[in-house]
């Protein structure tokens, strides 16, 4: 019982916080429904309460559980359509006339070096993150995926001064490390 009383006492303080996680992280565009991501965090919630792992920051805790929820969704999601796409194509009458070749165009910004240049930007990015102080990096890191510094003060139990002192120190700290590494843009 005192398991199902923490997990309704996260959920009621939390509850709106990781719809509105959901929402925000999850993509609209590929048919997922968000009550499924719901129900799986929940799970993953309930798991951890009934492990008895120690959870510091409820919030940060739950966001992350979205987030992982959502990737593995995303993926099973991606996965279903190529498995229809391959079903679709063994239906087809395989007659050489009947047969319409599937013809996939790819853009410069999807080419190999693009995306190997991508990759290095964010591993340039990663790296410069991980060298930030750990309360910078998770406030700077709560900013990038687009909180309010209110939000982030509320989530990791701070003030609304010291989260957005954090953030931007943080941020100022991130672009010296960038410029480090050899990275400049214009603000």
């Amino acid at each position: 019982m005192e398991i199902e009383a923490e997990f309704n006492a996260i959920l009621e303080k939390y509850g709106a916080f990781l719809r509105q996680t959901i929402a925000r992280v999850c993509p609209k565009d590929l048919g997922i429904q968000f009550d499924d991501i719901e129900q799986e965090a929940r799970l993953r919630l309930w798991r951890a309460i009934e492990a008895e792992r120690e959870i510091n920051f409820h919030g940060s805790y739950i966001y992350r559980i979205v987030v992982s929820v959502t990737i593995n969704v995303i993926r099973r999601a991606k996965a279903r359509r190529e498995e229809q796409l391959r079903l679709t194509g063994d239906d087809e009458d395989e007659d050489a006339a009947e047969v319409k070749p599937i013809t996939l165009t790819a853009g410069a910004e999807n080419s190999p070096e693009a995306r190997a240049e991508r990759e290095e930007l964010l591993r340039k990015v990663e790296e410069a993150m991980a060298r930030l102080t750990e309360s910078r990096r998770l406030a700077v890191g709560l900013h990038l995926k687009g909180m309010t510094t209110d939000e982030i003060a509320d989530l990791m139990e701070w003030s609304e001064p010291k989260a957005r002192n954090l953030v931007y120190r943080g941020l100022k700290d991130l672009r010296g490390e960038l410029r480090g590494a050899g990275i400049e843009y214009s603000e």
